[in-house]
């Protein structure tokens, strides 16, 4: 019976740690967040040129966002910022990948590794992998629906939250 309570009260008091610590975490997270956010409010969301816009979309790389403030281009850069910074149009977006090799870097058997995580164009079809797993897929017929389908996903991202 003692073992037994023993090992409840370290369950306990692990678990309290643990939520404790948690709790810390995530209010550190927030916090820095709202740094990041606040600072980019006041530095007034400059205009970045296309060009560096087409490729944020592109690659999904956001630091050249994070880059405009040097001295926190260390933390986390939300992706809730894009909504301020990225100001081109989806047909935009569309007419730069149609022009661009896109769909050929988009093939699955052209990634780094046929498991990697992304999406990925394979015969007919996108594919959204994850850990090797395709979580999601979408029916192309041309390069086009698979670039109406990219950016269309894309959008809905810089719009979520």
């Amino acid at each position: 019976m003692t073992t037994l309570l023993i090992i409840l009260g370290a369950i306990g008091a692990l678990t309290g740690v643990f939520l404790i610590s948690n709790r810390i975490g995530l209010k550190r997270i927030m916090q820095e967040k709202n740094e990041v956010l606040n600072a980019h409010k006041k530095l007034g969301y400059p205009k970045l040129e296309k060009s560096v816009q087409f490729k944020i979309m592109e690659t999904g790389d956001i630091s050249p966002i994070a880059q405009l403030i040097p001295e926190l281009s260390e933390k986390s850069t939300p992706l809730i910022l894009l909504r301020h910074y990225i100001t081109i149009s989806k047909n935009e977006f569309k007419e730069y990948l149609l022009k661009s090799d896109f769909v050929n870097k988009h093939k699955v058997e052209n990634a780094p590794n046929p498991k990697h995580d992304g999406m990925w164009i394979r015969e007919n079809e996108i594919i959204d992998q994850e850990r090797g797993y395709v979580h999601r897929t979408w029916q192309i017929s041309s390069d086009k629906e698979a670039i109406d389908i990219y950016s269309d996903l894309l959008w809905e991202k810089i719009n979520f939250e």
